[in-house]
């Protein structure tokens, strides 16, 4: 009997790592019903950026369920780290979800570190303070996201991983209906996550029109801060280029800003946008990029968008000129890829744990 439970990834203590969304509550609920006298924590890592309802989602789970909650976040959200990374993530660079997510979960559970936010619901049901010692770590992984195992188990090891959704004919729809649970508003919305309230830096054209659809506050916001991170991330590249490790192009020390200009450049740039970037302000502080006082060819300033088209940056902002162009052709020709959803998987990325290990914010 011993060995059949460990097999099955049995033990004293269980981690659900929960997200929100009905994958991860129908693993909570089946890891429930197989290990009911265990220690059983569901655990969320929050980017600060979700949809109201996944906050509702994730505490009604708790309560019906009647499992404790650990909730653990940086305290920093996609766009604050992107500010303090001085970079725009895209499709092929999000380490959003690597930072603020894998990187919370594996500082905790690997080393001990608490992070900057940490708090529980329902704490009265944990069964024993010490719920990481030789605990089986519980991924909502479904069918169609099977590519993403072998990255997660071997993320995590050596915690034994289970993929239950994957392992074993579960119905995710049925654990919404067996404890009265209403299913998340963005799945109504037509949206393939209940993540990030529906924006995402790795997202694609089709996902963004959906957003702007269902979500056109939230879209109009993102639009924005994508614009701003823009000029922001450009304006910090112009005055640190050639001195700046991450610029790969070589330039004459004679066209370098010098470092003792730079200092002041560099802090009337972050002055300029922090408190914007912090939602302490509705807007950036009156600010002219650098490039626009510069000798002819170095007069520009660099492009960045979560999004690429024909291996382009394509802004969320060309996107909307675009839908409101296809709007007015009345079914012309369609200038938005409806298909290219994109999307992250977060706890994936098989160099994770390599490139987490120098990141500092």
């Amino acid at each position: 009997m011993e060995a059949d439970e460990k097999e099955r990834g049995g033990g004293l203590n269980h981690i659900i790592f929960s997200s929100g969304g009905t994958a991860s509550l129908a693993v909570a609920d089946w890891v429930k019903e197989q290990f009911p006298n265990d220690n059983i924590v569901m655990y969320f890592t929050d980017t600060l950026w979700e949809h109201p309802d996944c906050y509702r989602m994730l505490r009604e789970g708790s309560d019906k369920l009647q499992l404790p909650l650990l909730t653990h976040s940086m305290g920093l959200n996609p766009i604050q780290l992107m500010f303090e990374k001085k970079m725009v993530y895209n499709s092929m660079i999000g380490d959003c979800s690597k930072i603020l997510k894998m990187r919370v979960g594996m500082d905790f559970l690997k080393r001990g570190k608490l992070p900057a936010v940490a708090y529980w619901r329902n704490e009265q049901f944990l069964k024993d303070a010490d719920f990481k010692t030789d605990a089986t770590l519980y991924f909502g992984i479904d069918f169609d996201e099977m590519h993403r195992e072998t990255a997660i188990t071997k993320n995590w090891a050596p915690f034994n991983v289970i993929f239950p959704l994957i392992e074993n004919n579960i119905w995710k729809e049925e654990v919404l209906k067996k404890y009265d649970i209403e299913k998340p508003e963005l799945y109504k919305l037509g949206f393939s996550h209940n993540n990030c309230h529906g924006r995402c830096v790795k997202a694609g054209q089709g996902h963004y029109k959906l957003l702007k659809e269902q979500l056109p506050d939230v879209f109009a916001k993102i639009m924005e801060q994508e614009f701003h991170l823009k000029m922001y991330v450009s304006a910090y590249r112009y005055i640190t280029k050639g001195n700046d490790p991450k610029d790969k192009t070589p330039i004459p020390d004679e066209d370098k800003i010098p470092l003792h200009v730079q200092e002041p450049m560099l802090k009337e740039l972050d002055d300029a946008y922090r408190d914007y970037f912090y939602d302490r302000a509705l807007k950036p502080k009156l600010y002219v990029h650098p490039a626009g006082s510069a000798a002819v060819r170095y007069a520009k300033i660099q492009q960045y968008s979560f999004m690429k088209k024909d291996s382009q940056p394509y802004p969320i902002r060309q996107l909307n000129q675009d839908d409101e162009a296809e709007r007015a052709m009345y079914g012309g020709a369609e200038l938005i890829d409806r298909y290219d959803i994109g999307g992250c998987g977060c706890f994936t990325d098989s160099h994770c744990e390599i490139e987490l290990e120098g990141v500092d914010v």
